[in-house]
């Protein structure tokens, strides 16, 4: 079992970790090219550098605990192309032309 931590990573803010009404969320991205997955949505203000990926092989995954709520986000791949999460059962339109994943914390 072997985790890669990438250096341009934030930790996770104080608000996203240490609260008792959390729900633990895993996400999970699977692309055996990349070579950086980082996720961006509500949760954190849409930041594409404070929550990045952990990569296993071809697998991605990042694990957030966040309060319950309904959360829009994008993955984005090597800095550059943003993709909409192929596991989510939900998508919306972002306001923008485009699609964001949905993830509902309950």
């Amino acid at each position: 079992f072997l985790i890669i931590f990438l250096c341009q990573c934030a930790p996770l803010s104080k608000e996203l970790t240490q609260n008792d009404e959390n729900i633990p969320v895993v996400f999970t991205y699977i692309d055996n090219h990349a070579q950086k997955v980082c996720i961006a949505g509500s949760f954190n203000q849409w930041s594409f550098r404070s929550h990045c990926m952990n990569r296993d092989k071809d697998t991605w995954t990042l694990r957030l605990s966040l309060p319950p709520g309904r959360y829009p986000y994008l993955f984005l791949i090597d800095d550059r192309i943003s993709k909409l999460d192929p596991g989510a059962a939900l998508t919306e339109e972002s306001g923008f032309g485009t699609q964001n994943s949905i993830i509902v914390v309950e």
